[in-house]
């Protein structure tokens, strides 16, 4: 029991230092979307002479983990072995993560995790804990 409250304790501060600058603010979120666990967008690059976007694809499981059916930021968390189901609410404020994740009961519990608070954009590349993932010049829209 105490080890159990001490990891959620160190997964909820590991989660308050992984705040980063966000990408609903400087990527498309409106066509933003998951498969399986790599998230795709369109995200602002820093060529300002010729303002553009770039498509860019992160896996997710460098971000997250699944601790007792909860998501946490966590570094090369790999909560997809462990998570399905799993779809993006975007809205202008946040950018909502939702999965079914496996609880200490083995049950799949509703879980869920804002990437807006985790995940930032580099030059038109998504990225976490210094993992960035793929990007190009066209996505698939």
């Amino acid at each position: 029991m105490a080890v159990a409250a001490i990891l959620t304790t160190v997964a909820l501060g590991v989660a308050r230092l992984a705040s980063a600058q966000g990408i609903v603010a400087n990527c498309t979120w409106q066509n933003g979307f998951m498969q399986d666990s790599f998230l795709g967008m369109y995200c602002n690059n820093d060529n300002w002479v010729d303002y553009s976007y770039d498509w860019t694809w992160l896996d997710t499981n460098a971000c997250l983990t699944n601790y007792d059916g909860k998501l946490y930021a966590y570094d090369s968390g790999n909560y997809w072995t462990t998570c399905g189901n799993c779809s993006a609410l975007p809205s202008p404020v946040n950018f909502l993560l939702r999965c079914e994740c496996l609880d200490h009961y083995g049950r799949f519990v509703p879980a869920s995790y804002d990437l807006n608070t985790l995940i930032y954009n580099r030059n038109g590349t998504l990225g976490c804990f210094g993992y960035l993932g793929n990007k190009t010049r066209k996505g698939p829209f």
